[in-house]
């Protein structure tokens, strides 16, 4: 290895800051530890559980610097460089990074390379090609991996066609697993672009002699087809979006913005919306697609949903300044001004829940809200009342559950937020170089350290930060919160694991010997009635195994799993339902564990009569459910499946798909509630498509539901909690 591009780790250490004993008991947090790159940091990016930084070194002319690539795991001893250099990053797929690369400056030496970390794992996947480089700021590679296909799709052509042919290519990050997927365009260069992941296959645009086209891949050629054609040729016309468990495509005219929904089928894309304004925003949250049009002195905010298509106008405001929207589960926050001030907003994608939070500076001043991230569940924003200066602060939507952090600058002054970061239940602020951790709560926040940041990267149990002018990582651990004494729960139905629940915070969960095939039932205040379901998926196309979290209850839940054989424990939080929401949170943790040999938002509702469809086979019943009975079909890959009736827990549907005695969905009716209705639940380990019809035998009403495939690589697995279910 050259000693120019190595790695020399001149160790600095610094104990800048460690967490106060009456904070410990959620998790740990800290010592903040600064030490060497080995070289300037120009650009980084996470794959998996590693970070991966561009350096160079300023040399003397004729060769200006001297490019290198870094791995780090957070620690000293775990950052070193890595063979290859790159030129710009591209993708990642499980813990894979894609990247161009070059073993010297001649083009012919450039390819497209992956790396899992180690040196032997980092090499060339395919030269000979020029990849695809989309017009952004940064010219990265026209790149998206699809994690359920196990593939990376990219848009290349032979750097021996002339003039270039832009083709449709897929990895699965071995030499001999690179291959052309399809020549979609045979008169010349489709150029496929604007990749999205989107129900377990690639859609892209694509040019063919017809014009402008959307189109899908599963990675084989014969499964590469077209989606519909828009007829456009020229500009740049089209963007892809998913959201609510749909596929959006934007389609900008010279007038108008179409708005089409997709549902990755010819027949079921159609257009919802036509916009006769310029699009100046747009953002996905939960079950809608938010987007905002500008015209010369008004801003409309519309809400598409993405499980029935309905576009709803949710604001009209005469006002020329800009709108930025935050995603916040299934809300979106943004600021706007009205006699109040200017203040914090918050929609639901509803007309009546598009509405003020709260007004933070009283009267008519303003607090000059503006919104820098998420944590929990809840939006964070600086802003001024009026007595000081602009600082952060923390809201969920409503006026009592808004509050400040801290006042970070005593007095007038204000702070400035670079960064925020939510890892392992704690919220990490840099205020003005000064990195502050906080537990949400008014005043819990303290400094750990001062740090000069240009980017940090959350890893597992740490943050790691970069400094892109002189050379310097932080690193900043925080791990979970421990485990609660106490004995663990073990099944055989989870071999290699242990586990621990809290339902409600205080509730011991206990193990029911009643359940489901390969998974771990857990009831809380009621022995006999299950809550709360674990499964740890078979070795999936990462290599990895996943854990699934779902719950039949509204309380919160913290469950803490234990790999027996190499000791690495994961906590996770399922949050209380909201009071009046329907949403049961669920979690799907794609990183979760290594395979050790021998060891939504989803858009739920009711859909409009009109709309609903048909039950598809005969009613579902069960003893322990009297007075209700089910049906459900599963939909993945465009193909559907009804599901069939499993043994299960008391009080609960069971329901299988394609392999029988596997449950993927749970369905529960309780009640009568204290409102008088009987309130349906569904929970779900498929991370797919799924409608559910219930009937209460007495009425024959019949409710339909339907939970949409999360969008992909997403890490939920909501359920639906519906309160006016059935009356008594």
């Amino acid at each position: 290895m050259s000693a120019k591009i190595g790695i020399f780790l001149n160790l600095a250490v610094a104990c800048l800051g460690l967490l106060p004993a009456a904070a410990a008991a959620p998790g740990s947090v800290g010592p903040l530890q600064q030490f060497g790159a080995g070289a300037v940091v120009s650009s980084g990016l996470r794959a998996g559980s590693l970070a991966y930084f561009n350096t160079f070194i300023p040399t003397s002319p004729p060769q200006p610097f001297i490019p290198g690539f870094v791995r780090s795991d957070g620690t000293p001893q775990g950052t070193f460089s890595l063979n290859l250099l790159p030129i710009n990053f591209a993708d990642s797929l499980g813990n894979l990074l894609f990247f161009t690369c070059a073993k010297s400056s001649a083009v012919e030496d450039r390819g497209l390379c992956r790396t899992d970390g180690t040196v032997a794992g980092t090499f060339l996947v395919i030269g000979g090609l020029s990849l695809a480089l989309d017009s952004g700021a940064v010219e990265l590679p026209v790149t998206r991996s699809v994690p359920e296909r196990n593939l990376e799709f990219f848009s290349a052509s032979p750097r021996s066609a002339s003039p270039a042919d832009f083709e449709l290519w897929a990895t699965d990050g071995t030499p001999e697993g690179t291959r052309l997927v399809k020549d979609v365009n045979p008169e010349g260069s489709s150029n496929p672009r604007r990749m999205i992941a989107f129900a377990g296959r690639l859609f892209f645009v694509a040019d063919t002699p017809q014009g402008r086209e959307l189109w899908r891949s599963d990675g084989t050629s014969e499964g590469t087809e077209r989606v519909h054609d828009f007829h456009e040729k020229g500009s740049e016309g089209l963007d892809l979006v998913q959201a609510g468990g749909a596929l959006f495509v934007l389609d900008h005219m010279a007038s108008v913005v179409e708005v089409w929904r997709s549902d990755g089928t010819e027949v079921g894309t159609e257009r919802v919306l036509t916009l006769p304004q310029r699009l100046y925003q747009l953002r996905a949250a939960g079950r809608h697609l938010f987007l905002v049009a500008w015209g010369a002195q008004n801003h409309e905010m519309w809400a598409v949903d993405g499980g029935t298509g309905e576009a709803v106008q949710v604001l009209q405001v005469e006002m020329s300044q800009e709108i930025q929207l935050l995603a916040v589960g299934n809300h979106v926050a943004f600021s706007l001004e009205d006699d109040h001030g200017w203040e914090p907003w918050w929609s639901d994608g509803t007309p009546e829940g598009t509405r003020r939070i709260t007004d933070i500076c009283p009267g008519p001043c303003d607090s000059l809200p503006s919104f820098v991230g998420t944590y929990g569940g809840r939006a964070v924003l600086r802003a001024t009342d009026g007595v000081s200066g602009r600082e952060p602060w923390l809201t969920d939507g409503s006026a009592a559950g808004t509050f400040r952090l801290g006042d970070f600058c005593p007095g007038e002054c204000g702070d400035s937020v670079a960064e925020v970061h939510e890892i392992n239940g704690w919220l990490l602020l840099l205020v003005d170089g000064d990195l502050r951790v906080s537990d949400g709560t008014p005043d819990g926040a303290w400094s750990v350290g001062k740090i000069s940041s240009k980017g940090g990267l959350v890893l597992p149990d740490r943050i790691l930060f970069y400094q892109s002018s002189v050379g310097i990582l932080a690193s900043l651990p925080v791990t979970a919160p421990a485990p609660p004494p106490g004995g663990w729960l073990e099944s055989a139905r989870l071999p290699g694991f242990r586990v621990k629940v809290r339902i409600d915070g205080q509730t011991v969960g206990r193990q029911e010997a009643g359940c489901m095939a390969r998974t771990l039932c857990v009831s809380g205040a009621l022995p006999g009635r299950s809550e709360v379901f674990l499964r740890v998926s078979e070795s999936n196309p990462t290599g990895s195994l996943w854990p699934s979290l779902i719950k039949l209850t509204t309380s919160a839940v913290n469950v803490w799993v234990l790999q027996t054989a190499t000791g690495h424990l994961r906590h996770y939080r399922l949050n209380g339902s909201d009071p009046a929401g329907s949403t049961l949170e669920g979690i799907l943790d794609r990183e979760g564990f290594g395979n050790i040999p021998g060891a939504l938002e989803a858009a739920v509702g009711e859909a409009k009569k009109p709309r609903t469809p048909q039950p598809p086979g005969r009613w579902i019943e069960a003893k322990g459910v009297p007075g209700f009975r089910v049906q459900a079909r599963l939909t993945s890959d465009g193909k559907s499946r009804i599901l069939r009736k499993e043994p299960c827990v008391v009080e609960t549907f069971c329901l299988s798909g394609a392999t029988p005695g596997v449950t993927e969905l749970l369905v529960r009716v309780t009640g009568p509630r204290p409102n008088g209705y009987f309130w349906p639940m569904l929970a779900r380990f498929a991370p797919a498509t799924l409608e559910v019809w219930v009937q209460q035998r007495k009425t024959g009403k019949i409710r339909y539901y339907r939970l949409n495939a999360p969008p992909a690589g997403s890490s939920q697995l909501d359920g639906h909690v519906d309160r006016q279910g059935f009356k008594r």
